[in-house]
């Protein structure tokens, strides 16, 4: 014999309402910190919550955006998969469009693409964070941003992407804060990456194509990992 479901009791609604309350009562500061935990395209959809909610993504402080969470329900070769590629694009381009989020704002950045070959395209979101430092920084938001030629990144991993020397240059002039670089299965194409903040470095199963040289300041002692 079947129970009958469970009625919903007059007090459940006020304990729901309690635990908005509790919830709407955090900073924002903290909750942009439980946010990035989350991956990007959850943390954009809490806009809908309620109006407190609305642009709270576009302050994050960490951004974790990975392509397999617009892969297509039952395409089992990622490869292929090019409606899910094209969500992401869109996704992407949205994501760093002026007005929304600034790659030069934020401390760490998580880049993961799993079509290889879109990597190239994948990887000029990078180059415009690059070219538009602060495209993303909302008129009186105050986040002690670094000048307009630099980025305030101390993490950045990026996984699947086509990298030419841009990206080492760019590491070299304008990231005076990073520590931790960490690239995987990424194709290099530079010589070297120089940096005088970099701690720790790691390449997993990276294509490096002419690279030779990693120059750190003489005072560190930074750590390197290498996996073929």
């Amino acid at each position: 014999m079947m129970e009958a479901p469970c009625k919903r009791r007059r007090g459940d609604d006020d304990e729901d309402a309690g635990d908005r309350d509790r919830l709407n009562a955090l900073p924002d500061s903290l909750l942009r910190e439980v946010m990035s935990h989350m991956k990007a395209r959850q943390v954009v959809q809490t806009c809908v919550l309620a109006r407190r909610w609305r642009n709270l993504w576009r302050s994050m402080p960490c951004l974790d955006v990975d392509q397999d969470e617009f892969t297509t329900a039952g395409v089992s070769v990622v490869y292929s998969d090019h409606e899910g590629w094209e969500r992401f694009e869109d996704f992407m381009d949205t994501l760093l469009c002026p007005g929304n989020v600034s790659i030069a704002l934020l401390d760490t950045l998580r880049l993961h693409a799993s079509s290889m070959g879109e990597d190239r395209r994948a990887s000029r979101w990078i180059r415009r964070g690059i070219k538009y430092p602060h495209a993303g920084q909302e008129p009186g938001l105050q986040r002690g941003a670094p000048s307009c030629s630099s980025w305030r990144l101390r993490r950045l991993h990026l996984s699947n992407l086509y990298l030419c020397n841009l990206l080492a240059e760019h590491v070299r002039s304008r990231c005076p804060s990073l520590e931790d670089l960490e690239l995987e299965s990424c194709t290099c194409e530079f010589p070297a990456i120089a940096s005088r903040s970099l701690k720790n470095l790691v390449l997993k199963r990276c294509a490096l194509k002419g690279f030779r040289e990693i120059t750190s300041p003489p005072t560190e002692e930074p750590v390197y990992q290498w996996w073929l």
